[in-house]
């Protein structure tokens, strides 16, 4: 049985997919009260202003910030950017953290880690500020011990150096470790390159050669350690 538990966040404990929808809908609702525009030309600006950003920041947490998406957005549609892009950054933000909802398994299953004296590592790709509300907001504070984000270490998933910092936050080797993730190439392969075990959370069905080391699971409850 390992000691200790590196997990990654998003679409590992809750899914992402609906939140964001919601989030998005209300930043286009509110984009078409304020100005009237398109919402296929909302739609088209947006999915811009995000590959822009992430093209000019590659493989690091700033490429994930909602507030630089949103303001090569509202420059590209000529309007003041400082006026509006941190109302939609907020209001992308409100809407998806009361949205979110944590995978009904999860807590128990995190509870009984923690009474096993397990500690959990939080590992994640994207900005710190939004991963400790979301943290907060499951009410997970008591349970989590540490989190390593991308932006604390200034490379992303599967860097060796992301997984080297849990195992340094975590205090044990990568032979004491397990990998808890959803992404095959993040998650999975990033922990295989370190000699961690893993335990896949494979939500897409995806068909994958597995190593003895990775375990494949649907939901979180399957997990056995």
């Amino acid at each position: 049985m390992p000691k200790h538990i590196i997990l990654d966040l998003d679409n590992s404990i809750y899914s992402y997919d609906a939140p964001h929808q919601a989030s998005m809908e209300a930043v286009f609702s509110e984009f078409q009260s304020l100005f009237g525009i398109n919402r296929e030309i909302l739609k088209k600006s947006f999915a811009h202003a995000r590959m822009q950003t992430q093209l000019e920041l590659p493989a690091r947490a700033a490429s994930h910030n909602r507030l630089l998406y949103f303001q090569k957005m509202i420059e590209a549609l000529g309007l003041n950017s400082l006026k509006y892009g941190l109302h939609f950054y907020n209001t992308y933000w409100e809407t998806f953290l009361d949205r979110m909802e944590l995978d009904k398994d999860v807590k128990p299953m995190l509870e009984s880690f923690h009474e096993k004296g397990m500690r959990i590592c939080l590992l994640t790709d994207l900005t710190a500020h939004i991963q400790f509300r979301k943290v907060e907001k499951f009410h997970l504070t008591e349970l989590i011990y540490r989190m390593v984000s991308s932006e604390e270490v200034g490379v992303e998933k599967p860097h060796p150096y992301m997984f080297t910092k849990a195992l340094q936050k975590l205090e044990c080797t990568a032979g004491e470790a397990i990998m808890i993730g959803d992404s095959w190439e993040k998650d999975i392969v990033g922990a295989q390159a370190m000699g961690i075990r893993s335990i896949w959370i494979n939500r897409k069905n995806e068909i994958k050669d597995l190593p003895d080391s990775v375990q494949e699971v649907a939901h979180f409850n399957e997990i056995i350690l």
